[in-house]
């Protein structure tokens, strides 16, 4: 539980001392710097100057942040005792308090921020952010070795998010502390606060969170200046579609799934739950799967999942039901949809959705054209894959790039997309030509106010998606730090979608012989694979009132918005209050009179 809410309602990592102080100039940072690098005496002499010292304000903001530009400490000190907790899952156990931060790699890397923060204090930002790339792209090849000292990782990518702002590129600072949070909140986990903030990378963990708000909040509004229907409900994105106004969309075969595994003793979740979505469901002509415990993915790389079954959190049951959904071959698309979400505007169909997203990055007759073929394609890689050698991961990396990799299989939306620069490669890990180049929509998602939000994904049969699932997958393989990470699937999901572009992207900024540019929705780049289309929030996943003030991270659900999400209700309220609002979204879509004679739901009502 401690995990679960830590994974619910907080906002995890980054510095910010720029943005903690107000919108810093390079100039005030760079006077900040100075001091820093000064003899203690100075220092002083320079914060006591009162209101007429032009530093005052920026020296204060790097006191009160990471101490970012001071010299590092010895690698050698003490990180603080680590947090053991003793009822915890056994899975979870094997990581808490592990400390291999000093080997070989760590003291080099150490030694690495050391010169990049020197750059820093030259004011020779491109180049501090060109050793940050090169140091992060690197370590980023292994989940594993990047896990083994996370706060030192992520100490990096703060480093690289307050660079990119020096450098005119807030966007990309945001993305950097996107991956900053992945890094932070799993040593948060395992090892708790003050390991982090007494450790000597330049981190602490209550500045990180409250700059990656700012900054994710700097992006929300950058967004919805960008694309106002970013601010309007999904029914109004449909409506001033130029899809759906000037053709009929082809209905698709599509599958809603989702894993209800709540007590009825407690909860009516699952009984609503599985109302609403089949309501929805039928009114459409969709099919809906709804497990009640979490379901195993079977194939021939199961036996690469070496911890007991009781090891793996529930949540990687998501990646297992949308394998068992694709690997039927009947459907288009496959919805994931948490069970404590309903839907609350019937008239909004997913396939308009898909074929808006299409039409905006490909071309509305592109998304007619394309029509069955990655069905089919599907069909024949998973009758492959079944039918493949047990164990054997190598067999099926060969599978997946001779699927993925062909012109044809790359061709769509305008061709291949061209990445900024080189991106770092590991075909086991899932970094290769097909994760890169692919351009054509593959995942519809979306972000809350910290990164990528997995509570509603909708994925098309293809390939590619069966491909990327697999990947995600793998990364629980043997023992893994990932599967015990406090956001499990999510966190594998960022690793692939956006760690390499972002990183990538931030090389060829660094080595650009002009300005070097941002990314965003006004640019080429996004800093993620193109492949994941992200709808906003408002279109797919809006939460309570109540629960969204809480977490401070979500976008408010309003009346005629899509879906409603109630992730975290329980972390910052009891139970009864949670299904007191279930009941009071329900019957704002539901009739009472058809349910009060329900068996499960009669008790309750």
């Amino acid at each position: 539980s401690s995990s679960s809410s830590r994974s619910s309602g907080f906002s995890c990592c980054t510095v910010d001392f720029g943005n903690a102080c107000g919108v810093a100039s390079r100039w005030s940072v760079a006077a900040s710097a100075r001091i820093a690098a000064s003899p203690p005496a100075a220092q002083r002499r320079a914060s006591q100057g009162g209101g007429r010292s032009p530093w005052r304000r920026s020296s204060l903001c790097l006191l009160m942040g990471l101490s970012l530009l001071s010299t590092l400490p010895n690698l050698s000190d003490a990180q603080g005792a680590p947090m053991l907790e003793s009822q915890v899952p056994p899975g979870l156990r094997q990581w808490m308090g592990r400390d291999n931060c000093g080997g070989p790699r760590w003291v080099a890397f150490h030694s690495g921020l050391s010169e990049v923060i020197n750059d820093f204090n030259r004011f020779d930002f491109q180049k501090a952010l060109q050793g940050l790339s090169s140091m992060l792209l690197t370590v980023s090849l292994d989940p594993h070795v990047a896990f083994d000292c996370a706060t030192a990782v992520g100490s990096a990518l703060g480093l690289a998010a307050l660079t990119s702002e020096q450098l005119q590129m807030p966007v990309l600072a945001a993305r950097m502390r996107q991956l900053m949070a992945i890094f932070g909140s799993f040593d948060y986990q395992m090892k708790g606060e003050e390991y982090i903030d007494a450790s000597p990378w330049p981190y602490k963990w209550m500045e990180s969170m409250e700059g990656i708000l700012r900054s994710m909040a700097m992006l929300k509004q950058y967004e919805v200046q960008a694309d106002p229907l970013r601010a309007r409900s999904a029914h109004e994105l449909l409506q001033a579609s130029s899809t759906t106004s000037r053709r009929s969309v082809t209905p698709k075969k599509i599958a809603i799934v989702s894993v209800c595994d709540y007590d009825a003793a407690f909860t009516p979740l699952e009984r609503l739950s599985r109302i609403n979505k089949r309501a929805y469901a039928e009114m459409h002509g969709y099919d809906v799967f709804v497990y009640e415990k979490a379901p195993i993915f079977e194939d021939p790389l199961r036996p690469l999942l070496v911890e007991p079954q009781s090891y793996r959190p529930a949540a990687w049951s998501k990646v297992d039901a949308i394998l068992l959904t694709l690997a039927q071959g009947k459907h288009d698309w496959v919805m994931w949809m948490d069970c404590d979400s309903f839907f609350m505007d019937p008239e909004v169909k997913l396939e308009d959705l898909a074929a808006t997203a299409e039409a905006q990055q490909c071309g509305a007759e592109e998304t007619a054209s394309s029509d069955g073929q990655d069905l089919q394609g599907l069909q024949s890689l998973v009758e492959s894959w079944m039918a493949g050698p047990s164990g054997d991961l190598a067999w099926f990396e060969d599978l997946l790039a001779d699927t993925l990799e062909t012109p044809d299989a790359l061709s769509g939306c305008g061709g291949p997309y061209e990445m900024a620069g080189a991106p770092p490669e590991n075909r086991t890990l899932g970094f290769a030509k097909w994760l890169y180049q692919q351009r054509r929509p593959m995942i519809l998602a979306s972000e809350d106010g910290l990164m990528l939000n997995t509570g509603i994904v909708l994925v098309r049969a293809s390939p590619w998606s069966w491909g990327f699932f697999q990947h995600v997958r793998w990364m629980t393989f043997g023992r893994s730090p990932v599967t015990q990470h406090p956001w499990w699937e999510q966190t594998a999901m960022v690793y692939l979608l956006q760690m390499p572009f972002t990183l990538t992207h931030a090389a060829a900024a660094a080595a650009s012989a002009t300005a070097p540019s941002d990314i965003g929705l006004a640019s080429g780049h996004l800093g993620y694979t193109p492949a994941c289309f992200m709808l906003s929030q408002k279109h797919i996943n809006g939460y309570p009132p109540a629960v969204a003030q809480a977490l401070k991270t979500h976008e408010t659900f309003a009346p005629g918005d899509f879906i409603v999400s109630f992730s975290g209700c329980k972390v910052y309220s009891s139970q009864e209050v949670c299904n007191d609002l279930f009941f009071s979204y329900f019957f704002q879509v539901h009739d009472f009179k058809d349910f009060e004679s329900d068996p499960v739901l009669q008790s309750w009502m």
